[in-house]
């Protein structure tokens, strides 16, 4: 196996794995985003993921009150 090969062969598969650890897309109809591994050398998509929008819970906010009279 050339160095070439071997060095493009391994860049896939950490592609791979970012993606595998990084997507959680089940396909259903979320709002989703695509996240893409690309290799900067090459400009060549290695590997594709979804990953699923959740919003974030509301934030609980205290409000100051005056005091009764």
């Amino acid at each position: 196996m050339s160095a070439d090969l071997a060095l493009l062969h391994a860049k896939r598969e950490t592609a791979d794995r970012i993606a595998a650890r990084v997507g959680d897309w089940d396909g259903g109809e979320s709002s989703r985003l695509m996240v893409a591994v690309i290799d900067p050398e090459t400009n060549t998509r290695l590997a594709t993921a979804f990953v699923t929008v959740r919003p974030e819970p509301a934030t609980p906010r205290l409000y100051l009150v005056g005091e009764a009279s």
